[in-house]
C-alpha cells in the first residue's frame, strides 16, 4: 500500500483528513510554492486503500496505489 501526495498540488483543504476512516492524514508545518501547508500520510500503514481521499481531492493531489 502507498499512499502518494502532491505537495505542490495540495492547498491544505483538509477534505482527505476528514473523510479517511483510519486517521491517515495530518497537515504538516512545511509550506509548498504556493504557500500552503500541505498534508502527510502520516499513519501510512493504517491506510485500507478505500480511496475515499482520493475521490475527495479537488486538486487531485492524492493517488493511493495497492
Amino acid at each position: 500500500m502507498a499512499v502518494y501526495i502532491d505537495k505542490e498540488l495540495c492547498k491544505s483543504c483538509k477534505i482527505c483528513a476528514s473523510v479517511c476512516p483510519k486517521n491517515v492524514y495530518a497537515i504538516t508545518h512545511k509550506v509548498n510554492k504556493k504557500g500552503y501547508n500541505y498534508m502527510e500520510a502520516v499513519n501510512e500503514k493504517d491506510c485500507i486503500a478505500c480511496k475515499k481521499c482520493e475521490k475527495s481531492c479537488p486538486d487531485f493531489a492524492i493517488y493511493i496505489e495497492k
